[in-house]
């Protein structure tokens, strides 16, 4: 599998645009940091479509630091709560709630834990073959409780929630880390981020099981009323 600029652009654009569809079916306020993440994720690989234009075309080299970092602030201080914050937003059952709770502390500390790593060691991009090799300096303590964590707020606390295609999307995202694990370890940010990108399409089919779920509702409403 090779990637490029032009790869990342046109995921860019098309989840960019999945994006702008599931936001439209926004109908209360706590759906929209699930609805938003397509858009969001499009703009990350917008950000690293620039980051491969400033190893290959000296009009972009001074594009590298900033879209380095804007890719790696999404991928290791946005997402870890995002994700969280968005499943605990949409969940209707008031037993799963609490419990999705406790993945947004996990992903608060993350956050707080990648973001000094970010801050205080150096963070290092460079194509290697046909990927984005990014190597971040940090102690050997920090990644593997990062990397518990991380794996808490975003693999795990999806499987938690009571919607059908999110339990789906939350099997999709594990296995596209197995497999990005096995055969891309290398540049696990980079593929793992660009598979967990392409499949948030399938947030525009649970924004619309929501969407089913409530005109059900309203609908039984409606008849008891009557």
């Amino acid at each position: 599998m090779c990637f490029s600029a032009s790869a990342s652009f046109i995921a860019g654009v098309s989840l960019t645009a999945a994006g702008a569809v599931s936001l439209s079916m926004v109908k209360k306020p706590s759906q929209s940091f699930f609805a938003a993440i397509p858009l969001f994720f499009g703009i990350q690989q917008i950000c690293e479509g620039f980051l491969w234009l400033s190893f290959t075309d000296p009009d972009f080299a001074s594009w590298h630091t900033p879209t380095k970092y804007a890719f790696l602030i999404f991928a290791q201080v946005i997402w870890p709560v995002w994700i969280p914050i968005s499943f605990h937003g949409i969940e209707p059952s008031p037993l799963r709630k609490p419990v999705l709770r406790y993945f947004i502390y996990a992903g608060i500390a993350v956050t707080l834990l990648l973001a000094y790593r970010l801050i205080f060691f150096s963070a290092v991009a460079q194509i290697d073959g046909c990927h984005i090799n990014y190597d971040i300096a940090s102690p050997k303590f920090i990644l593997v409780i990062t990397g518990i964590l991380y794996l808490l707020a975003i693999v795990v606390a999806p499987f938690f929630s009571s919607w059908r295609w999110a339990k789906v999307l939350a099997s999709v995202n594990l296995c596209s880390l197995i497999i990005t694990h096995i055969f891309f370890e290398v540049y696990f940010v980079s593929v793992w981020c660009f598979f967990a990108a392409a499949q948030s399409v399938l947030i525009i089919l649970v924004m619309r099981e929501m969407r089913k779920a409530g005109k059900e509702n309203e609908e039984w409403r409606v008849e008891n009323e009557n």
